[in-house]
């Protein structure tokens, strides 16, 4: 058998801070790597967010529904 070590990389979100999770990693031989507080430049995710916020805060105002803002978003097409 060919064990595999799984690595979890978390923000510091107070439900990812809860203590179910890194026990259920621990029961599963997982290891659990939590970044660093204040530290979105770790966290891919953060980058993309914050590309959609732009380019909705150029959008918004033309639009009637929050589905056409997005629609019209250069980064859903």
């Amino acid at each position: 058998t060919i064990l595999v070590s799984i690595y979890y990389i978390m923000d510091n979100a107070r439900f990812h801070r809860m203590g179910k999770l890194e026990l259920l990693c621990e029961e599963f031989g997982h290891k659990l790597l939590p970044l660093l507080p204040y530290s979105p430049e770790y966290n891919p995710i953060e980058k993309t967010w914050a590309h959609i916020k732009k380019n909705l805060k150029k959008v918004l105002p033309r639009c009637n529904t929050f589905y056409e803002a997005l629609l019209s978003c250069s980064c859903f097409n």
